[in-house]
């Protein structure tokens, strides 16, 4: 099981959770941990965007901060219209690593 977690939250936001558990006939807990669920991933990705177009990272290593593959990655790159950092070097790299297998 799970840990508890103990937070204020404002109350326009509290009669939010308490509509979709209407809706959803979910308790509050259900609906909190499906909306941190969708939340997660999307700051994940949104993140490891923000890394990547600032250079700070690898289109890899990005991809995997976002738990996703590079190729949903530079899927993501485009939808973003962020240009793939992609120069020579890394090339030369890629090729050395196929050259190797």
């Amino acid at each position: 099981m799970g840990k508890t977690i103990t937070t204020r939250l404002p109350d326009d936001m509290v009669e939010e959770i308490e509509r979709i558990a209407e809706i959803e006939k979910l308790d509050k807990s259900s609906v909190i941990r499906r909306l941190l669920n969708k939340a997660i991933p999307e700051w994940k990705l949104e993140y490891s965007l923000k890394l990547y177009q600032d250079k700070k990272v690898s289109i890899g290593k990005a991809a995997e901060l976002s738990s996703i593959s590079i190729w949903e990655f530079m899927e993501k790159l485009s939808q973003h219209k962020i240009p793939i950092n992609y120069n020579l070097e890394d090339l030369e790299n890629d090729l050395n690593l196929v050259k190797n297998l």
